[in-house]
């Protein structure tokens, strides 16, 4: 093990704890030569091969892990997604020498946060190193204060209720809501969980690359016993570690899921997991209402073709009228694309309310990654539609919960169809 001699002599802030790992010796006595005159970086262990890494790891509890791709017993890879499971607060950077987007995919999929090409510039390697750590410093500071909140409730903390939604179909919730699944548990570092909300026609599997024999309809059987070991047994693990539940394998299965089968499995789902995010069905039927009601936010998605700023409008007058806190609507312009004619400020004009977001169009990328069962924001991570759904996340996790005005609760039983529920309060 290497920075003994450095530890000893450390006053002040605590320095980054740094595990190199590549079958190379002269290779990690060249990192460490190169990080040795960084004060704040201290290399506390040194591994030559994946299976020792993890063991290493679960030893000294490094911040960082420097991990090589590509060793001979265990790839950087498989002791990646290892290490991150056994040893949650470290941060991975691979290494390689290829910078294919395979293995850029590949290792993202396996939890590491940063990709480096050898030869590293050692400005390009201090960079990395201080940026996950900060990472790594946020996600401790979440967790604590989650730990903390759930110690001070009786019943456990409660999760968000995220609904991806569009008065419009074709807009993009599925993909919007898949992606933004995924970078919440990234940014975050807490449980996310994946909901197919359209019981007829779910497209989460396809986009996420999934073939599970258990959907939402196998708890719907057993409404009445919903716990976690339930609960855990019909979501489908991803490799992003994201959990999803599956909507039914055909429309006639989907349409024996009640919109109260649909709201008792959020609010389990919410007890287990810090955020909930639904790909929510584009209409007004009671399934959708049940899903919008619950919803702290509800990420209203939106395009600039007129017929979808029309529903919009509608949708915020209708959302008005059921008596949603005005946070509780984010609204997010998605396929952004300044040559069509519209100006978004003309529209926030006009529909009285401020776009939160935009979306750049990803055209053909987004389609390509959807077609491969990858999500964008593991495809191309640096893609600016990429950057702006982490950027979504990144408000998600840091603002506060929205939710329905004090006035406006609904009863345990709410009218069934929107009509029901509009018509007293008129």
């Amino acid at each position: 093990m290497a920075g003994g001699s450095r530890s000893s002599e450390q006053e002040g802030p605590p320095r980054i704890r740094l595990m190199i790992v590549d079958d190379i010796t002269e290779t990690r006595e060249n990192l460490e030569k190169l990080l040795f005159f960084e004060k704040d970086i201290e290399v506390v262990a040194k591994a030559s091969t994946g299976r020792e890494a993890i063991a290493m790891a679960k030893q000294h509890q490094p911040d960082v892990v420097l991990m090589d791709i590509n060793m001979p017993d265990m790839d950087g890879i498989a002791a990646t997604e290892a290490i991150v499971n056994q040893v949650p607060t470290a941060q991975v950077i691979m290494m390689s020498v290829q910078g294919e987007n395979d293995y850029l995919r590949r290792s993202m999929l396996a939890g590491a946060r940063e990709f480096l090409i050898k030869p590293i510039a050692a400005e390009e390697l201090y960079a990395a190193i201080r940026h996950v750590y900060r990472l790594q410093t946020q996600s401790s500071r979440h967790y604590v204060a989650a730990t903390e909140a759930a110690a001070a409730a009786e019943a456990g903390a409660q999760g968000q209720i995220i609904a991806v939604f569009s008065p419009k179909g074709g807009v993009g919730t599925s993909s919007v809501a898949a992606n933004l699944a995924v970078a919440l548990r990234q940014v975050s570092n807490k449980k996310v969980v994946l909901v197919d909300g359209n019981l007829i026609f779910g497209d989460i599997g396809v986009l996420m690359n999934l073939v599970s024999t258990k959907t939402i309809a196998d708890l719907v059987g057993r409404i009445n016993e919903l716990d976690k070991d339930l609960i855990n047994d019909v979501l489908a693990p991803h490799a992003t570690q994201v959990r999803i539940l599956l909507a039914p394998p055909n429309p006639q299965t989907g349409e024996l899921v009640s919109a109260d089968n649909l709201r008792a499995i959020l609010e389990a789902l919410k007890k287990e997991y810090d955020y909930v995010v639904v790909d929510t069905q584009s209409s007004f039927q009671d399934r959708a209402l049940a899903v919008l009601d619950l919803a702290d936010r509800i990420i209203t998605l939106m395009t600039l073709e007129m017929s979808c700023i029309k529903n919009i409008k509608l949708f915020l007058e209708v959302a008005e009228l059921l008596g949603y806190a005005s946070d509780k609507i984010v609204l997010v312009l998605n396929k952004a694309d300044s040559r069509l004619g519209i100006r978004v400020e003309n529209v926030e004009e006009n529909i009285q309310h401020k776009v939160a977001l935009q979306i750049p169009n990803a055209g053909n990328d987004m389609t390509l990654a959807l077609n491969q069962g990858v999500p964008l924001v593991i495809d191309k991570r640096n893609h600016d539609a990429s950057k702006a759904i982490f950027a979504l996340a990144g408000l998600i996790s840091s603002g506060p919960k929205g939710g329905k005005s004090g006035s406006s609760n609904e009863p345990n039983d709410p009218p069934k169809g929107l009509f029901g529920r509009l018509l007293p309060r008129r």
